[in-house]
Protein backbone atom coordinates (compact mmCIF):
# COMPACT_ATOMS: atom_id res chain seq x y z
CA UNK A 1 0.00 0.00 0.00
CA UNK A 2 1.53 3.31 -1.03
CA UNK A 3 2.27 6.24 1.25
CA UNK A 4 -0.58 8.42 -0.04
CA UNK A 5 -3.21 5.91 1.10
CA UNK A 6 -1.43 5.33 4.40
CA UNK A 7 -1.17 9.06 5.05
CA UNK A 8 -4.92 9.40 4.45
CA UNK A 9 -5.50 6.66 7.00
CA UNK A 10 -3.08 8.01 9.60
CA UNK A 11 -5.59 10.41 11.27
CA UNK A 12 -8.14 7.57 11.54
CA UNK A 13 -5.45 5.25 12.85
CA UNK A 14 -4.30 7.87 15.35
CA UNK A 15 -7.83 8.39 16.62
CA UNK A 16 -8.46 4.59 16.73
CA UNK A 17 -11.47 4.69 14.45
CA UNK A 18 -10.24 2.78 11.40
CA UNK A 19 -11.16 -0.82 10.63
CA UNK A 20 -9.06 -3.74 11.81
CA UNK A 21 -7.86 -4.37 8.26
CA UNK A 22 -6.86 -0.77 7.74
CA UNK A 23 -5.08 -0.74 11.10
CA UNK A 24 -3.08 -3.83 10.17
CA UNK A 25 -2.16 -2.35 6.81
CA UNK A 26 -1.05 0.92 8.38
CA UNK A 27 1.07 -0.83 10.98
CA UNK A 28 2.74 -3.06 8.36
CA UNK A 29 3.51 0.04 6.26
CA UNK A 30 4.90 1.98 9.24
CA UNK A 31 7.40 -0.78 9.96
CA UNK A 32 9.20 -0.03 6.71
CA UNK A 33 8.36 3.68 6.03
CA UNK A 34 10.22 6.25 8.04
CA UNK A 35 8.40 9.17 6.42
CA UNK A 36 4.98 7.92 7.49
CA UNK A 37 6.27 7.17 10.97
CA UNK A 38 7.39 10.80 11.14
CA UNK A 39 3.96 11.99 10.04
CA UNK A 40 2.36 9.86 12.77
CA UNK A 41 4.70 11.33 15.34
CA UNK A 42 3.76 14.83 14.19
CA UNK A 43 0.16 14.11 15.08
CA UNK A 44 1.26 14.15 18.77
CA UNK A 45 2.90 17.57 18.42
CA UNK A 46 0.87 20.69 19.31
CA UNK A 47 -0.48 22.84 16.50
CA UNK A 48 1.67 25.78 15.36
CA UNK A 49 1.38 28.69 17.82
CA UNK A 50 -0.26 26.51 20.49
CA UNK A 51 2.65 26.94 22.87
CA UNK A 52 2.55 30.71 22.44
CA UNK A 53 -1.19 30.76 23.01
CA UNK A 54 -0.84 28.58 26.09
CA UNK A 55 1.95 30.78 27.45
CA UNK A 56 -0.20 33.87 26.84
CA UNK A 57 -3.14 32.22 28.57
CA UNK A 58 -0.94 31.27 31.51
CA UNK A 59 0.40 34.82 31.77
CA UNK A 60 -3.13 36.22 31.67
CA UNK A 61 -4.24 33.80 34.36
CA UNK A 62 -1.27 34.66 36.55
CA UNK A 63 -1.92 38.39 36.06
CA UNK A 64 -5.58 37.94 36.92
CA UNK A 65 -4.75 35.93 40.01
CA UNK A 66 -2.16 38.53 41.01
CA UNK A 67 -4.70 41.32 40.51
CA UNK A 68 -7.28 39.52 42.60
CA UNK A 69 -4.66 38.91 45.28
CA UNK A 70 -3.65 42.57 45.37
CA UNK A 71 -7.30 43.60 45.50
CA UNK A 72 -7.99 41.21 48.37
CA UNK A 73 -4.93 42.53 50.23
CA UNK A 74 -6.11 46.12 49.72
CA UNK A 75 -9.59 45.24 50.94
CA UNK A 76 -8.07 43.44 53.91
CA UNK A 77 -6.00 46.53 54.75
CA UNK A 78 -9.05 48.80 54.46
CA UNK A 79 -11.12 46.41 56.54
CA UNK A 80 -8.37 46.15 59.13
CA UNK A 81 -7.99 49.94 59.28
CA UNK A 82 -11.76 50.36 59.67
CA UNK A 83 -11.88 47.80 62.46
CA UNK A 84 -8.88 49.38 64.20
CA UNK A 85 -10.48 52.83 63.92
CA UNK A 86 -13.78 51.53 65.29
CA UNK A 87 -12.01 49.82 68.21
CA UNK A 88 -10.04 52.99 68.99
CA UNK A 89 -13.23 55.06 68.84
CA UNK A 90 -14.99 52.66 71.20
CA UNK A 91 -12.05 52.62 73.61
CA UNK A 92 -11.78 56.42 73.51
CA UNK A 93 -15.54 56.75 73.99
CA UNK A 94 -15.44 54.46 77.02
CA UNK A 95 -12.45 56.30 78.45
CA UNK A 96 -14.05 59.69 77.87
CA UNK A 97 -17.43 58.59 79.20
CA UNK A 98 -15.97 57.11 82.37
CA UNK A 99 -13.26 59.66 83.16
CA UNK A 100 -14.12 62.96 81.43
CA UNK A 101 -17.89 63.21 81.06
CA UNK A 102 -19.21 65.01 84.13
CA UNK A 103 -22.58 63.43 84.79
CA UNK A 104 -22.50 62.06 88.35
CA UNK A 105 -23.63 64.43 91.14
CA UNK A 106 -21.54 64.32 94.28
CA UNK A 107 -23.55 62.92 97.21
CA UNK A 108 -24.74 65.70 99.49
CA UNK A 109 -23.20 64.06 102.55
CA UNK A 110 -19.79 64.50 100.94
CA UNK A 111 -20.30 68.24 100.50
CA UNK A 112 -19.46 70.68 103.28
CA UNK A 113 -20.97 74.17 103.19
CA UNK A 114 -19.66 76.71 105.69
CA UNK A 115 -19.32 80.41 106.43
CA UNK A 116 -22.52 81.45 104.70
CA UNK A 117 -22.85 85.25 104.67
CA UNK A 118 -24.25 88.07 102.57
CA UNK A 119 -22.47 90.96 100.91
CA UNK A 120 -23.88 94.45 101.10
CA UNK A 121 -25.04 94.24 97.46
CA UNK A 122 -27.15 91.17 98.30
CA UNK A 123 -24.90 88.45 96.93
CA UNK A 124 -24.76 85.24 98.93
CA UNK A 125 -21.20 84.22 99.76
CA UNK A 126 -20.10 80.84 101.20
CA UNK A 127 -17.37 78.21 101.20
CA UNK A 128 -18.03 74.89 99.46
CA UNK A 129 -15.75 71.92 100.07
CA UNK A 130 -15.90 68.38 98.72
CA UNK A 131 -13.72 66.44 101.12
CA UNK A 132 -13.81 62.86 99.87
CA UNK A 133 -10.33 62.79 98.36
CA UNK A 134 -11.43 63.04 94.72
CA UNK A 135 -11.16 65.93 92.32
CA UNK A 136 -14.18 68.13 91.65
CA UNK A 137 -14.57 68.71 87.92
CA UNK A 138 -17.33 71.29 87.74
CA UNK A 139 -20.53 72.63 89.26
CA UNK A 140 -23.88 72.37 87.51
CA UNK A 141 -26.66 74.91 87.97
CA UNK A 142 -30.27 74.05 87.25
CA UNK A 143 -33.65 75.63 87.91
CA UNK A 144 -37.31 74.67 88.12
CA UNK A 145 -40.60 76.52 87.65
CA UNK A 146 -41.07 77.01 91.41
CA UNK A 147 -38.16 79.40 91.88
CA UNK A 148 -35.62 76.81 93.06
CA UNK A 149 -31.98 77.01 92.03
CA UNK A 150 -29.90 73.85 92.46
CA UNK A 151 -26.12 73.91 92.86
CA UNK A 152 -24.67 70.46 92.15
CA UNK A 153 -20.98 69.55 92.19
CA UNK A 154 -20.59 66.86 89.51
CA UNK A 155 -17.80 64.59 88.32
CA UNK A 156 -17.21 61.58 86.00
CA UNK A 157 -18.13 57.99 86.83
CA UNK A 158 -14.44 57.35 87.59
CA UNK A 159 -13.20 60.59 89.19
CA UNK A 160 -9.53 61.41 89.49
CA UNK A 161 -7.75 61.61 92.80
CA UNK A 162 -7.53 65.08 94.26
CA UNK A 163 -4.71 67.20 92.86
CA UNK A 164 -3.36 69.30 95.71
CA UNK A 165 -1.93 71.81 93.22
CA UNK A 166 -5.49 72.91 92.35
CA UNK A 167 -7.31 73.15 95.69
CA UNK A 168 -9.89 75.63 94.36
CA UNK A 169 -11.48 72.77 92.43
CA UNK A 170 -12.71 71.11 95.61
CA UNK A 171 -12.48 73.83 98.28
CA UNK A 172 -13.57 77.21 97.05
CA UNK A 173 -15.41 80.40 97.87
CA UNK A 174 -18.70 80.63 95.97
CA UNK A 175 -21.18 83.46 95.52
CA UNK A 176 -24.57 83.88 93.86
CA UNK A 177 -26.05 87.18 92.77
CA UNK A 178 -29.77 86.48 92.95
CA UNK A 179 -30.75 90.01 91.95
CA UNK A 180 -28.69 89.94 88.75
CA UNK A 181 -29.88 86.45 87.90
CA UNK A 182 -33.53 87.38 88.39
CA UNK A 183 -33.16 90.54 86.33
CA UNK A 184 -31.80 88.47 83.44
CA UNK A 185 -34.53 85.85 83.83
CA UNK A 186 -37.25 88.49 83.78
CA UNK A 187 -35.86 90.21 80.68
CA UNK A 188 -34.51 87.30 78.61
CA UNK A 189 -35.20 84.02 80.35
CA UNK A 190 -38.13 82.05 81.72
CA UNK A 191 -39.56 84.87 83.79
CA UNK A 192 -39.33 82.77 86.98
CA UNK A 193 -37.42 84.47 89.79
CA UNK A 194 -35.14 82.47 92.08
CA UNK A 195 -36.44 82.44 95.63
CA UNK A 196 -34.43 79.52 97.06
CA UNK A 197 -30.92 78.15 96.54
CA UNK A 198 -30.18 74.50 97.28
CA UNK A 199 -26.92 72.58 97.50
CA UNK A 200 -27.61 69.31 95.70
CA UNK A 201 -30.94 68.18 94.34
CA UNK A 202 -33.58 65.80 95.57
CA UNK A 203 -34.70 64.84 99.07
CA UNK A 204 -31.19 65.24 100.54
CA UNK A 205 -30.63 68.76 99.17
CA UNK A 206 -29.52 71.38 101.69
CA UNK A 207 -31.17 74.81 101.71
CA UNK A 208 -28.51 77.51 101.37
CA UNK A 209 -30.66 80.62 101.00
CA UNK A 210 -34.33 81.55 100.83
CA UNK A 211 -35.99 84.84 100.02
CA UNK A 212 -36.55 86.85 103.23
CA UNK A 213 -33.96 84.96 105.26
CA UNK A 214 -31.40 87.02 107.16
CA UNK A 215 -27.83 85.85 106.71
CA UNK A 216 -24.79 87.07 108.64
CA UNK A 217 -23.25 90.16 107.09
CA UNK A 218 -20.00 89.68 105.24
CA UNK A 219 -16.86 91.08 106.79
CA UNK A 220 -15.00 94.15 105.62
CA UNK A 221 -12.36 91.83 104.18
CA UNK A 222 -15.08 90.02 102.21
CA UNK A 223 -16.43 93.31 100.92
CA UNK A 224 -12.97 94.34 99.81
CA UNK A 225 -12.25 90.98 98.19
CA UNK A 226 -15.63 90.44 96.55
CA UNK A 227 -17.06 93.93 96.17
CA UNK A 228 -17.46 95.39 92.70
CA UNK A 229 -14.67 97.73 91.70
CA UNK A 230 -15.56 100.99 89.97
CA UNK A 231 -14.98 99.52 86.54
CA UNK A 232 -17.13 96.52 87.30
CA UNK A 233 -19.94 98.63 88.72
CA UNK A 234 -19.82 100.84 85.65
CA UNK A 235 -19.92 97.76 83.42
CA UNK A 236 -23.04 96.44 85.09
CA UNK A 237 -24.67 99.86 85.03
CA UNK A 238 -24.03 100.17 81.29
CA UNK A 239 -25.21 96.60 80.72
CA UNK A 240 -28.42 97.27 82.66
CA UNK A 241 -29.03 100.53 80.79
CA UNK A 242 -28.42 98.75 77.44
Amino acid sequence: MNCDIIQDLLPLYYDGVCSAGSRKAVEEHLESCEDCRGLLADLDAPLPGAKAVKAADDATAVKKISGEWEKSKWLARVRGAAIATAVCAIVFGLWYGLTQWNIVPVAVERIEVSNVRQLSDGRVLYRLCVGDGYDLSRIRYSYDDEGNMFVEPIRPVLPAKRNEQFPNRWDKEMFHSVAEHNKWEMEYGSGVAVTRIWIGRGPDAVLLWEEGIELPAASAADEEAWGYVTGSAQYWAERTAG
